[in-house]
Parts: structure tokens; C-alpha cells; sequence
């Protein structure tokens, strides 16, 4: 089998040595789509995430591809991957979205939720900036206890569950929306998007991206929202209607945004209505993907994809 890996594993210990076990390993880490293009189309095998990459997984770019047997992402969302394009090329998917056991013991990108929430909320970024200036002056970043907000949970899953419970332990009121899931009574269930969001002072989005959910969080929604909402994003860019949010960001100056994703990102970034707004705004933090990206969350999600496609080719 010939396998190309295009995203970086040389960091994760053991991933390497696992992939070249199973086949001809051709690496990557991370290539543009003329890199992909110029290449041999004989491959059986690619290996890929989401974080940082530059191709997406589509018929401009792979329909010539007729040795393509198996596309394995090391990741739980799959939205760098045309899947009806592997469908109709009888290509089989392997991602992490529904290995719910080992996703279990990772908690990365609830941890990094949380992290830049707190930034915001303190303003650590701008107050440190300022020190680099040659400022020594608190007025402008004066915070909130995080005791004493509303933070709105969207979507209760694993993510959604593992900072609510470190929200909890800070002494947060927490409330949470999610049609599809019980809801513990120690927390506030919002059972409609119109009740009570105009009391949120936090709003953490932790829900999978489809068709129903692409821009959830439109102008209708925004305009739910307190004029000092802090919107943290965690899962995916396209969950927000960023032309929207930039307005909103405008007409509200004392409003704040953090997020790890960009709607469009594999496109490239730079694209994006809401990176072009925090080059001239204080109200936005980006990071650029990072949630899940520690080396322990690497090591687990990385190797659990290599065993999941040797699996898969055992089967076969």
C-alpha cells in the first residue's frame, strides 16, 4: 500500500514508525495544492487532520486518483473532506467523530475554551502589550469574576460537558442549549435561542458543523446577544456567519470575540471577514487551531487513527 501523510507527525513519538508498518510512507506535512497536484496519483492511502492544512479533499484535486482506497483524518471533524466525493469514488472515510472512548480522555480544546475565555474576561493580551509599550496603567483592562457571570453553553457533548464542569468549579452560572441531550438540573436549560440570551454574558460554542448548523450564529442570533457578550469558538468557523459578527462587533464596541477557527481556514485564513477585522480591532483573540493540538492529545488521537486504519486493512 502507498500511503501519503500530509500533515506533521515527525513531533508525535511513535506515529511514523506505526504508518510505515502498513505501507510506502510518503510525508508531507505541509503541502499546498500545486504540491499535491504535481505528484504521482498511485497512492492508496492518505493520512490527514484538519489543523493547519492547506487541501481539501475533493474532486478538483483527487479525481484521478483511482487507487484511492481510504482517506483516515486524525480528527473528529471531517470538514476538509468532500465526503460525497469519496462516496462516489467508493472511497472509505476513517475519522475519530464517533470513537467516543478514546475521545474521552482528551481534553485539549475544552481546556484551550476555557483558556482564552479567561484571557478575554482579564484582558491579559492588551494589558500585557501595554507593559511592552511602556505603560503601566490598570484602567483600561479592569475584568470580571468569572463567579459572577452567565456563561451559555452551546451544545453538550464531550466538549461542551468538560468546560462546563471547569466553569462550574470557578462558580459560574451555567446555561446550556442543546435539543438533543439531557441536561443535568444543576444547570439552566435553555430550550429555545430567543429565552433568556440576553442575559449571557459568555457564549462558548462546542457543537459539530452540518448542514442544520452552518452559520447557527447568524444576524438574528447576534442580535439576541448583550452589547458586552463574549462569544468564545472552539469548533468550527463555518458554526458562525463572520460578515454578521463583524457587524455586530462593530455596532457594539464593549463586545468580544476568541476563537480558534476561521470560517473558510483550509481556503486560507487570511480570507476571512473576521481575521481582517482583528487586524484593526481589540475585540478579537485568534488562535490559529490549537484546541486539540497538545502532544497528548496528538499522541492519542494520532495513534488511534493508525490503529483504526490498520484495522481497516485487515479487513480488507
Amino acid at each position: 500500500m502507498k500511503i501519503l501523510c500530509i500533515t506533521p507527525i515527525s513531533h508525535i513519538p511513535g506515529i511514523e514508525e506505526s504508518l510505515k508498518l502498513l505501507g510506502d510512507l510518503t510525508i508531507l506535512p505541509d503541502p499546498r495544492p500545486e504540491d499535491i497536484a504535481n505528484l504521482s496519483k498511485d497512492f492508496n492511502i492518505i493520512f490527514t487532520n484538519p489543523n493547519k492544512s492547506k487541501i481539501y479533499i475533493d474532486k478538483k484535486l483527487f479525481e484521478d486518483w483511482s487507487d484511492l482506497s481510504i482517506v483516515c483524518t486524525a480528527s473528529t471533524g471531517t470538514v476538509h473532506i468532500d465526503k460525497e466525493f469519496l462516496f462516489s469514488k467508493n472511497v472509505k472515510l476513517i475519522s475519530l467523530t464517533k470513537e467516543y472512548d478514546v475521545l474521552g480522555s482528551i481534553s485539549s480544546t475544552a481546556e484551550l475554551a476555557f483558556t482564552i475565555m479567561m484571557a478575554s474576561i482579564r484582558n491579559i493580551f492588551p494589558a500585557n502589550q501595554s507593559v511592552l509599550n511602556g505603560e503601566w496603567d490598570y484602567e483600561k483592562f479592569v475584568g470580571r469574576q468569572i463567579n459572577k457571570l452567565n456563561i451559555c453553553i452551546f451544545g453538550y457533548g464531550r466538549l461542551g460537558k468538560m468546560y462546563a464542569k471547569y466553569s462550574e468549579a470557578f462558580g459560574s452560572n451555567i446555561y446550556v442549549y442543546d435539543p438533543f441531550k439531557e441536561i443535568p438540573e444543576k444547570f439552566f436549560k435553555l430550550n429555545d435561542i430567543d429565552s433568556n440570551l440576553r442575559e449571557m454574558d459568555v457564549i462558548s460554542i462546542h457543537m459539530h458543523v452540518n448542514k442544520d448548523t452552518k452559520n447557527f450564529f447568524d444576524k438574528d442570533f447576534l442580535n439576541k446577544l448583550k452589547d458586552s457578550v463574549l462569544i468564545i469558538n472552539t469548533s468550527r468557523g463555518e458554526l458562525v456567519d463572520e460578515v454578521a459578527l463583524v457587524s455586530f462587533l462593530k455596532k457594539n464596541p464593549k463586545a468580544k470575540v476568541a476563537t480558534d477557527v476561521l470560517s473558510g481556514e483550509i481556503f486560507g485564513f487570511q480570507k476571512s471577514p473576521l481575521f481582517q477585522f482583528s487586524k484593526e480591532s481589540d475585540q478579537v483573540l485568534i488562535t490559529p487551531h490549537i484546541g486539540g493540538m497538545t502532544i497528548d492529545a496528538q499522541e492519542i488521537a494520532y495513534s488511534h487513527a493508525v490503529k483504526l486504519l490498520e484495522d481497516s486493512l485487515k479487513v480488507t
